[in-house]
């Protein structure tokens, strides 16, 4: 019975805690500008081309703290519904803009790059600017770990 009214105590308690403990925590993603995709063999996109999934590798990418890393230093494929590499389709880059001081962004000659000055995973997403046939957009994320 005492473990009823521990539980039962407890419970009321936690309800009377405002909601203010919970406060809604929104992550804002930062555009950081627009690459072309790349690939040898790949198709050069027309106009109508549709984008079915965007491939970026390395999915993960380890870094020691403070190494430059550019895009350009990344494979980024743009798929259309015929499962063909399309070249040249525009990919967005963004970024979370609470890290964007830490990631320490510089553009040399047209490229994005990144100089990490504290530890961490920094998530950076690509996402197509040519929709898929549904008419949605298609992305993908990597993970730049930094030790």
């Amino acid at each position: 019975m005492k473990e009823w009214t521990a539980v039962w105590f407890l419970s009321c308690c936690l309800a009377g805690i405002p909601a203010t403990f919970a406060q809604d925590f929104k992550v804002v993603w930062t555009a950081l500008g627009d690459v072309p995709s790349s690939s040898k063999d790949a198709a050069p996109i027309q106009p109508g081309s549709k984008v079915v999934r965007v491939d970026v590798q390395p999915e993960i990418l380890s870094v020691a703290l403070g190494k430059v890393v550019c895009v350009s230093s990344l494979s980024m494929r743009a798929f259309g519904p015929d499962g063909r590499a399309l070249a040249g389709a525009p990919l967005s880059i963004a970024i979370r803009e609470d890290q964007k001081l830490q990631l320490q962004l510089t553009r040399p000659k047209g490229d994005i790059c990144m100089r990490p000055a504290s530890a961490g995973e920094y998530p950076i997403r690509f996402t197509s600017k040519l929709l898929a046939p549904d008419e949605t957009k298609r992305g993908a994320q990597i993970f730049l770990r930094v030790s």
